[in-house]
């Protein structure tokens, strides 16, 4: 009975330091980049979306 979240249910937010070094790790690990590095405002940093190897859809955080 399991559903990926790739377009329902909450969308998790992971902060890092920057998300270009784990944006580089994702393919590698099986998942797909859904949106690239994205400046979010001045001050607010940057996001980014991807799809985990069990379809999952996850975002990134950083002020880098």
């Amino acid at each position: 009975m399991y559903k990926p979240s790739l377009t329902d249910g909450a969308l998790i937010y992971f902060s890092c330091k920057d998300i270009t070094n784990e944006l580089d790790r994702i393919e590698g690990a099986g998942g797909e980049i859904m949106q690239p590095k994205t400046k979010i405002g001045e001050g607010y940093g940057f996001i980014a979306f991807m799809k985990d190897s069990e379809g999952d859809r996850l975002a990134l955080h950083s002020n880098r």
